[in-house]
């Protein structure tokens, strides 16, 4: 959870989803006050229908850009976890999902390879990938103007 100087929190969701999913098409803007996620598509949404939101939203200090995870980063994700999650455990699942990473194409073979090594590689990949977008949502929020702090879960004794 991360909160707002004036205590409001930042819907987490929306961001990790605007920061896989922004692109020339997918225009997403936080709300430096409100903590929401204001999402336009080019593809959806009828030009004329949301200019004002569109001329507003870009004429204000209240709202930040979100762009997406660059798709080098993302890349090195796969790499890591291939090399220090599945490589020490299981080296031929290690070695189809390493194949699967070169040339054009290697997201889509990679999920497609990822899949057929079975459950486990499955949802340990889906784990890595939520713990590098959530670190990479940390600082992102970290570099912006405003002051964020991130509200730690209460532990109960």
């Amino acid at each position: 959870m991360f909160l707002l100087p004036n205590g409001k929190r930042i819907d987490l969701d929306m961001l990790e989803t605007a920061m896989q999913d922004a692109d020339l098409g997918n225009h997403y803007f936080l709300n430096t006050q409100t903590g929401e996620v204001t999402f336009f598509s080019d593809l959806y949404d009828a030009p004329d229908e949301r200019e004002e939101e569109w001329e507003a939203i870009e004429g204000s200090d209240d709202y930040v850009a979100i762009d997406r995870i660059p798709s080098h980063e993302a890349y090195q994700w796969m790499e890591d976890f291939v090399e220090q999650t599945v490589a020490p455990e299981d080296s031929p699942a290690a070695e189809k999902l390493s194949i699967a990473l070169m040339g054009k194409g290697a997201f889509r073979r990679f999920k497609d390879v990822l899949h057929l090594t079975g459950e486990k590689w499955g949802e340990a990949w889906y784990q890595w990938r939520d713990d590098r977008l959530h670190e990479a949502v940390k600082e992102w929020l970290e570099s912006l103007p405003v002051h964020i702090t991130e509200e730690l879960p209460e532990k109960h004794t």
